[in-house]
């Protein structure tokens, strides 16, 4: 293993802060697509000691929505050399403590306020969802009609 790669772990879904809001119709599309494929593809990059979700809010909110109990991510920090945060619209270096202090007084911020970037870039996973469900989620079949 080099210095580079990334380890996915599988953490419960209550670990993940959300840290922008989401565009609930672009949630809703994720919600179908997971649902079709049957697995979980892409794990969120969080922050390892906060939980803070770097990348993916859609993810973890079409998660929560899935009842999902676990969800795949890759844990990392702020200062881990193969992460950079830009502003969204500038492409300035964003200011991370902004982040933690956000999501510490349990604001979000606005929808594409950062843009996370990861070199290399992060890596896919094939988790059934059938792993990942809790006992309480709504059948598959009812949250393809909805």
């Amino acid at each position: 293993m080099s210095l580079y790669d990334y380890c996915v772990s599988v953490k419960p879904i209550d670990f993940f802060l959300a840290s922008e809001e989401v565009d609930e119709a672009a949630v809703a599309s994720l919600v179908h697509t997971i649902l079709e494929s049957g697995v979980w593809k892409a794990p969120v990059p969080v922050e390892a000691s906060s939980g803070i979700v770097m990348d993916g809010n859609h993810r973890v909110r079409a998660a929560l929505l899935l009842g999902l109990r676990y969800l795949p991510c890759v844990l990392l920090r702020y200062d881990d050399s193969r992460v950079t945060v830009h502003d969204w619209k500038a492409g300035t270096v964003f200011d991370v403590e902004e982040i933690r202090r956000k999501v510490g007084n349990r604001q979000l911020l606005a929808y594409k306020t950062t843009r996370h970037s990861f070199n290399p870039p992060l890596p896919r996973s094939e988790i059934p969802l059938a792993l990942l469900i809790g006992a309480d989620a709504r059948p598959q079949e009812e949250l393809l009609r909805a």
